[in-house]
This record gives structure tokens, C-alpha cells and sequence, in this order.
């Protein structure tokens, strides 16, 4: 389509949709429509309290025994539900075969994730002895600074999604001896700065997986890549 035809099309639609219509449309159009997730049927999910903030735990289908767990970490202004509910992350888990856990926790980040949650996890009959961690946007962020503070012995892997974090601030050093997932889209403006962490990290010989693809800094984006996210989990935790 040439650019006139686009631009007479758009200008058309605009008749029918209204400045706000239009604005949402065109989004849609260069960013990528929410894909619909995986129809299989999630494993249980259940609901606790840690320390007054809710925690949730999905399990894959026919869990058995004390599984590992991926502790996943939400943009600002989430909460313990939003990976399952904006992302469908135990379809995603469903589909894919992976035998690990997921959780997450409402306001992650004043809480004392190695000194409640794991120990509240192990009594919930996961395994915490090594866990993996995978966070979006800031929740990205977060989780590469808590597998640098956590380490090689208690992280097995961490995958970050448009981490909000400037390369000159993330903790790469601390992430040498853990397999490490970053990814962005081509439209976010974390690209630049994920990309060159990724660099850095394979440069210094680290396990350093992702890239960045086309999309948009938004749950369309997010939702798209976490098959692939989860895959990366589950071979670097044996799951």
C-alpha cells in the first residue's frame, strides 16, 4: 500500500473510530494486535498471604512433588495476578510442557523475596533451592537485580523483558554465572540499552539469550515472547 493510500485510509477511518478510535487503531497497527493465548487447559492455581500481601501460585498439569518455581515479577502498577490475567502465563506454561511452578506476589518490590517468600513457597511444597526469576519493564529490572543480589547458588536463571535499567546501571558483572534472557521490541525505547546489554554479556562470556524483535513496549509484546521465555527457563532449570 502506498503511503498516499495509507494515509487516505487511516484519514477515512477516522470518520468512522474518532480521534481516540483512530489513535487506539493505529496502535494496533504498528505494535501487533494481543495474540489470543494457548487454548490448553492451565494446572491448579492457589491464593495465600505472605507478610499482608497476596501471593499466587500456578502449577503446571499433573504437578507432582515439590516442584521448582519461577518467580515472576510485574510492571508498576500490577499485582500478584496480572501474569496470569494480562498475560496468561499458566496457559503458556500448560502449552509448553515446562514442570516448574510460577508466582507472584502484590507489591514485589518492598518485599522480602529471599527472606518470606522463598521460605513461604517452600512451605507451599515447591522446591526453592534454585529458582529462576522473569519480570517485565521494571518488574525486568527487578529481577536481574535480585538474581545479582541472590547469586549463581539460589538462581538458576533470570529472564528480563524490557527491562526498565540502563545498561550502565544493571548489575551485568554480579550475572556472569547465571544464564541470563533479555528482549525488547524494536519500538520500545528500552531497546537500545537492552540490546546493549546483551552485548556486554556475551562479550564477557556469559550465557547471555533473547534479542530484540518487533513490537511495542506493551502486553502484546510481552505476551508474544514468553513462549519463548519460558522454554529458556525451563532448560537452564532442568524443568
Amino acid at each position: 500500500m502506498s503511503g498516499g493510500l495509507a494515509l487516505a485510509g487511516l484519514g477515512g477511518l477516522s470518520l468512522l473510530l474518532g480521534p481516540d478510535g483512530l489513535r487506539d487503531a493505529y496502535g494496533q497497527i504498528k505494535c501487533g494486535a494481543l495474540p489470543d493465548p494457548p487454548e490448553s487447559t492451565p494446572g491448579s492455581r492457589q491464593s495465600g498471604t505472605m507478610d499482608g500481601r497476596r501471593v499466587v501460585i500456578g502449577l503446571p498439569p499433573g504437578a507432582r512433588g515439590r516442584l521448582p518455581v519461577v518467580i515472576l515479577l510485574q510492571d508498576t502498577g500490577g499485582d500478584a495476578l496480572t501474569p496470569f490475567g494480562l498475560y496468561a502465563v499458566d496457559r503458556y506454561l500448560a502449552a509448553g510442557g515446562a514442570r516448574f511452578a510460577v508466582a507472584s506476589v502484590d507489591d514485589w518490590p518492598s518485599a522480602d523475596l529471599g527472606g518470606a517468600l522463598l521460605p513461604y513457597l517452600y512451605g507451599c511444597g515447591l522446591d526453592v533451592r534454585r529458582i529462576g526469576l522473569l519480570g517485565w519493564a521494571a518488574g525486568g529490572a527487578g529481577a536481574l537485580r535480585i538474581a545479582a543480589g541472590l547469586g549463581k547458588e539460589r538462581v538458576a536463571a533470570v529472564g528480563a523483558s524490557a527491562p526498565a535499567v540502563t545498561a550502565g546501571q544493571a548489575p551485568l558483572g554480579e550475572l556472569l554465572d547465571i544464564p541470563v534472557w533479555l528482549d525488547c521490541g524494536d519500538r520500545d525505547s528500552w531497546a537500545p540499552q537492552t540490546e546493549t546489554m546483551l552485548k556486554g554479556l556475551r562479550a564477557l562470556g556469559a550465557t547471555a539469550e533473547g534479542g530484540i524483535a518487533g513490537g511495542c513496549h506493551d502486553p502484546a509484546y510481552h505476551r508474544r515472547v514468553l513462549p519463548d521465555q519460558l522454554n529458556f527457563l525451563a532448560r537452564h532449570m532442568g524443568a
